[in-house]
């Protein structure tokens, strides 16, 4: 039965007491995953296996003493999801499923061959850049203090260093230009990026001049009279009056393009837009190419997702399915394995015929997670939800908290009216990380809990030291969406992941197949081959009638 207690006691720590032999481990009086552990795991533990696979040692609910299940997950051997097939059982009914067949629809493909690969600036020769006036765009957009004189956050200016340094090493003037905006109470208003000049003068250990406008004489001269190898930094192309640059007004794009002898677009959290200071820009160019940052996006979202080093395993969070259809529907044609946890796991599990009491789920949605699941075991995919969840009387720091051991409860369990689901237990990070710790690619997208309070960041930091794990071990790990990247800066697990994607919805996008404006302004690459499936008509992906 579910015990309720108080947010500050330690909860049971079932899964971690051994927490050596898996790759997520926190220890007993600590809220954060230990790396070192993480490694040990990943070098050759051997753990037990989900209780839906559970072996005939393993103890159930009614036996179960945690030194004996120490004893027996310690002996048994490591089963990884993605290391065999099976089947998932689905919950479905004659009424849920009106359809013989169920076709799961998708956006078209782009026809001929679009794409979002372009040149890129380390295809340049050194000729083509030493001596030259470079204008970048790069993402500016960092947290001010209340202020506005003090950077707060300056990872996003630390993305943009590796392109700044190839271009000031190669003799080219860098001229940066970007926006930064501050959410006021009628909306966000752009202010100056006086102060981002000088936390990039810090972090570069060099001056970045800044100049006080975007066009005009000022930029002229200062381009003009630049040293090879220098750096300025433009003022805000939305100050004054944002609506030309977010409206692709090509007065300000020729404005803009005029100093500079070729433009580099480095900034991928603005690539899904058509602004003057990009596409607008690029437009008016000879010479336009991707910066390392979006080279490094592109690789990895595009590249490395659609070519991946198997086992491929996913982990999607967040809080609607509606946002995250598209995105599970296409990884289900790329990945081995996939877990889906936080809000998103709440639609699926109530489509099962749980009961999830008052937690947030998109009733108009119960049949897409069906569907969702119904594609993974045509395709032979294991689809993961939670083995327990964490809930709570209300959404604050100060709620009362209980668990929910869903397998042992069944399908039909229930949380009580009231009470939401706000994170996982033990049960199910002990699940994620015994079947993906042999993956090679490792993509998470969506917290799996409520993360922005500390109560309910356990499941998630959880996943963020599977991944910085993963990626140390020489393995592909890709983390992306602004929540995603949020969490794994509160968990501090940064540190070994292999890409921690830039964008917001520009990422979304790319995973999603479109193409990005930002991207196909610039100049094609010399060569683009690019394998473009088609769509087979209304053939359905899968018949009912051969569901066992």
């Amino acid at each position: 039965m579910a015990t309720h207690r108080n947010k500050n006691m330690e909860r049971p720590r079932l899964a971690l007491i051994v927490s050596a032999a898996i790759a997520v481990s926190i220890l007993v009086f600590s809220a954060r995953p230990d790396r070192q552990r993480i490694q040990y795991s990943l070098n050759g533990a051997r753990v037990g296996t989900r209780s839906a696979f559970r072996s005939p040692t393993c103890p159930s609910k009614e036996n179960a003493n945690p030194r004996m299940m120490m004893k027996n997950l310690w002996t048994m051997p490591s089963q990884s999801l993605l290391a065999r097939k099976g089947l998932v059982r689905v919950h479905s009914t004659a009424e849920d499923v009106t359809s013989k067949s169920i076709l799961l629809q998708a956006h078209e493909l782009a026809s001929g061959t679009e794409s979002n690969k372009r040149r890129t600036l380390s295809s340049l020769t050194n000729d083509e850049l030493d001596g030259q006036v470079v204008l970048v765009r790069a993402d500016l957009n960092v947290p001010l203090a209340p202020l506005h004189d003090e950077v707060l956050l300056d990872q996003r200016l630390k993305d943009i260093v590796p392109t700044i340094k190839y271009l000031t090493q190669k003799g080219a003037k860098v001229l940066l230009i970007g926006h930064i905006e501050r959410l006021m109470e009628d909306g966000p208003k752009p202010v100056s990026l006086a102060p981002v000049a000088a936390k990039l003068s810090e972090i570069l250990n060099e001056v970045v001049t800044f100049v006080s406008e975007s066009v005009g004489p000022k930029v002229h001269t200062v381009a003009n009279t630049m040293g090879k190898g220098t750096v300025a930094l433009l003022e805000n192309v939305r100050l004054g009056d944002p609506s030309r640059d977010e409206n692709n007004d090509e007065g300000l794009a020729k404005e803009l393009a005029s100093v500079a002898d070729l433009f580099v677009m480095d900034d991928f959290a603005d690539a899904h837009l058509e602004l003057a200071s990009t596409v607008g820009v690029a437009n008016q160019m000879e010479v336009a190419v991707a910066g390392l940052l979006v080279e490094k996006e592109f690789t990895y979202l595009e590249e490395k997702m659609n070519n991946p080093q198997r086992p491929f395993a996913a982990v999607i969070g967040g809080a609607k399915l509606s946002d995250k259809f598209e995105i599970i529907n296409r990884l289900l044609d790329k990945v081995d394995g996939i877990f889906i946890g936080g809000g998103v796991a709440n639609t699926f599990v109530k489509a099962r015929g749980m009961q999830t009491g008052d937690s947030l789920v998109e009733d108009d949605m119960l049949n897409h997670a069906r569907r969702l699941e119904l594609k993974a075991r045509n395709k032979g995919i294991k689809l993961l939800l939670p083995d327990d969840f964490l809930y709570a009387d209300s959404y604050s720091l100060k709620s009362l908290t209980s668990s929910l051991p869903y397998n042992d409860l069944g399908e039909k369990g229930r949380v009580p009216a009231g009470w939401m689901c706000l994170d996982h237990g033990d049960l199910t990070v002990l699940n994620i990380v015994t079947q993906f710790k042999t993956a090679r690619t490792f993509f998470w997208n969506g917290p799996i809990g409520a993360e922005e309070l500390d109560s309910f960041a356990y499941s998630s930091h959880s996943v963020a030291a599977l991944a910085s794990a993963l990626g140390a071990s020489n393995k592909t790990s890709i983390v992306g969406g602004r929540d995603t990247v949020a969490a794994v800066d509160r968990s501090d697990m940064r540190d070994g992941i292999s890409h921690v994607s830039t964008g917001g919805a520009s990422f979304y996008d790319l995973i999603e197949g479109k193409i990005l404006p930002g991207l196909s302004c610039l100049n094609p690459p010399d060569e683009v081959a690019v394998d473009i499936p088609q769509l087979t008509g209304d053939a359905p992906l899968f018949n009912v009638d051969e569901m066992d």
